[in-house]
């Protein structure tokens, strides 16, 4: 009885041993790496001002030149009225732009400092 067992764990130890030894020879089985999907490619970030965890930081003189300087069709973007928020414990404002030509709508997100 006792040969049997040692008998069956040996045959089983032999074929183990020749299949790592095949498989590192001529590699019969898939390797992860070959197995893994491809990576995705990383999500493009926001642009300063373009989500609320990269408003900007802006004193309250500087929003006139920041409206004007807002472009699109190269041609100045309309102001739409402002609109605030509350992110992370901070009151942003949002600045909202329209363009005339093509109507697209650009909203900034500004912090604005306490001078």
């Amino acid at each position: 009885m006792i040969w049997t067992v040692l008998g069956t764990i040996g045959i089983v130890a032999v074929t183990v041993v020749a299949g790592v030894l095949a498989d590192r020879r001529w590699g019969l089985l898939p390797r992860k790496e070959r197995l893994a999907p491809p990576p995705r490619p990383a999500l493009p970030g926001h642009g300063a001002g373009e989500a609320p965890k990269t408003a900007l930081r802006i004193r309250a003189a500087n929003l006139a030149e920041l409206r004007r300087t807002q472009r699109c069709c190269r041609e100045d973007m309309t102001s739409l009225p402002d609109d605030e928020v509350t992110f992370d414990g901070k009151v942003l404002g949002i600045l909202r732009f329209s363009c005339a030509r093509c109507a697209r709508t650009r909203s900034l997100y500004v912090q604005r400092l306490v001078e």
